[in-house]
C-alpha cells in the first residue's frame, strides 16, 4: 500500500498549478476495525456500504498493517516506510501531552530526518488542498499542522478549496472506539466465539459491539460516498479504505497476530476495473 500510495504521489507531482486532470486521494481511516464485513464473508451483519465499495475497484485480501497499534501504524502510513527505520514506533511518542512523561523530553522528542517528507507534505507542495477531518494525527514525531495541512481545512472536507483545486484528504472514522454511538443492534448470543477466547457474557457482548459499531461505520461509509456523489467527485478521485489495527480484543490490537494487523483495504478510483480481489501482499 505504501509504495501505492507513493506511485500516485509522484505521477501526480507538479510544481504548483491546479489541473482538472489531476485526480482527487481520498484516505478512509478506520480505528479498531476488523474486517468482519460482507464483502470479505462476514455473514452475521452485512456492510451494503463496504461492499458498494469493493464493488467498485478492488478487494485486497492480504494487507497487513505495519504494527498492531494505531500511532506507529499511522506514524509509517504517512510517511512512506516501516516505522523503525527512524524510531517512530514508540506508541504517543509525539504527542505534546505525553512526551517526557516517562523517559524525559529528550527521549520522546523524534524528528524525522532531513529530506524525509511525508505524504501531506509533498501533495501541498504538489499544489493540491489536503485536510484531515476528525483529526486522528498521533504521529510518533514532531510535526507541522501548517505544513500537513491547507488553511480553512478543519471543515467541510474538500469544499473549502479553490475551484479547480484537487484535494488529498483523510477522513477518521471511529469504527470500533464509536462506543455508545453505536446502537445495540446485534444479539451477543448469536456471535462466534473463537475458540481462543472463554465462551462468556463479557466476551460474547464485547464481539457483539464490534459488530454494532461496524453496522454504524457502514453508514458514515454511505454518508461520505454520497457526498462524494453530489459533489460530482467520485469519478475524478481515488478512494482507500483501510483499518490501522485490529479490534481491541486479545489477539487483536496491540498484537501481531493475523487478528492486530490482517486487515481490510478497499481501492476505487478512475481507471480501477471494478469487481477485483487481490491476494497481493500488501
Amino acid at each position: 500500500m505504501i509504495k501505492y500510495f507513493l506511485a500516485v504521489v509522484l505521477s501526480l507531482h507538479c510544481a504548483c498549478a491546479y489541473a482538472e486532470s489531476r485526480p482527487n486521494v481520498l484516505w478512509i481511516y478506520l480505528e479498531d476495525v476488523s474486517g468482519w464485513l460482507s464483502c470479505y464473508g462476514e455473514t452475521l451483519i452485512e456492510t451494503p456500504n463496504f461492499d458498494r465499495l469493493a464493488a467498485r475497484g478492488i478487494r485486497f485480501d492480504r494487507f497487513y498493517t505495519p504494527a498492531g497499534v494505531c500511532s506507529a501504524t499511522r506514524s509509517a502510513t504517512i510517511v512512506g516506510a516501516m516505522q523503525t527505520s527512524f524510531g517512530i514506533h514508540n506508541h504517543r511518542s509525539g504527542r505534546p501531552d505525553f512526551r517526557g512523561q516517562t523517559m524525559g523530553a529528550a527521549f520522546d522528542d523524534i524528528r524525522l530526518p532531513a529530506g524525509v517528507e511525508p505524504l501531506p507534505v509533498l501533495m501541498k507542495k504538489a499544489g493540491y488542498f489536503t485536510f484531515n477531518q476528525s483529526g486522528k494525527d498521533d504521529y510518533n514525531f514532531k510535526w507541522s499542522a501548517g505544513n500537513f495541512y491547507s488553511p480553512n481545512s478543519k471543515t467541510n472536507l474538500w469544499r473549502n478549496r479553490e475551484d479547480g483545486q484537487p484535494f488529498f484528504g483523510q477522513v477518521q472514522l471511529r469504527g470500533g472506539k464509536l462506543g455508545k454511538r453505536a446502537k445495540p443492534v446485534i444479539d451477543p448470543a448469536t456471535v462466534p466465539v473463537p475458540p481462543y477466547y472463554p465462551d462468556i457474557p463479557e466476551v460474547r457482548e464485547e464481539i457483539a459491539h464490534h459488530y454494532d459499531c461496524l453496522l454504524k461505520t457502514d453508514q458514515e461509509i454511505g454518508n461520505l460516498l454520497d457526498q462524494l456523489e453530489k459533489d460530482g467527485l467520485t469519478d475524478s478521485t481515488y478512494i482507500f479504505c483501510f483499518s490501522d489495527h485490529g479490534y481491541k480484543l486479545h489477539r487483536h490490537k496491540q498484537f501481531l497476530y493475523e487478528g492486530g494487523i490482517r486487515m481490510p483495504l478497499l481501492v476505487a478510483g478512475p481507471g480501477i476495473k471494478s469487481g477485483q480481489v487481490r491476494d497481493d501482499l500488501v
